[in-house]
């Protein structure tokens, strides 16, 4: 979504999401993330730390720019209604995709600190945390909108979504970018293997 279509309050909190993103990746590509302080990130953003801790829990969440992952109604509901069959896989993509943008408050591409996470593994830490709890997010959900389901259909639903972010995990070994281009041929070409690899084993 481009700031124009954004209201006011939005459009302000983006831009001090970025700011102290923009102020933490600085600082920690200059003196490391070890020395850089959650005080020194607020400072240099021109905000308070109490400020800080209104838009990032740590600093590491500011140098990734991310945030508590939600699953957004519309692509769960339609992950959730299509029908058995090869569609199904790539709608259960779509909504991985859809909630790993939501992790990236601040806007970002997720190839935009793969610099820093290569070199912090602190980073890759926070971002598996980030994974962990997107996963019990969706699976939350999934079972609250089926709760009157079969507990095969439970089951089988948050089976697909850990393959669809297997997928997604395989795609993005050839095409860091994959996050943020759900064209990626890249992607297609897992999926492919992934729907394969399965029909082999039946």
């Amino acid at each position: 979504m481009q700031i124009k279509e954004l209201g006011l309050r939005e459009r302000q909190r983006l831009e001090t999401l970025r700011t102290l993103r923009a102020a933490a990746v600085e600082l920690v590509r200059d003196n490391g993330l070890t020395e850089t302080t959650v005080a020194e990130i607020a400072d240099r953003a021109g905000v308070s730390r109490r400020t800080f801790f209104n838009y990032y829990a740590c600093k590491e969440d500011a140098v990734l720019g991310a945030g508590t992952p939600s699953v957004p109604e519309e692509p769960l509901v339609e992950f959730l209604e299509t029908p058995p069959g090869p569609a199904r896989l790539d709608r259960a993509v779509d909504l991985i995709l859809a909630v790993a943008a939501t992790i990236r408050q601040a806007g970002e591409r997720h190839v935009d600190h793969a610099e820093l996470v290569a070199k912090y593994p602190q980073l890759t830490e926070r971002m598996q945390q980030h994974g962990t709890s997107a996963q019990e997010s969706l699976s939350a959900a999934i079972a609250l909108h089926l709760a009157d389901a079969p507990a095969a259909e439970v089951e089988g639903a948050r089976a697909l979504v850990l393959l669809a972010g297997t997928v997604l995990r395989f795609a993005y070994r050839t095409d860091p970018d994959v996050f943020d281009n759900p064209d990626s041929p890249a992607l297609a070409h897992a999926a492919d293997v992934f729907r394969r690899t399965i029909k082999e084993l039946s």
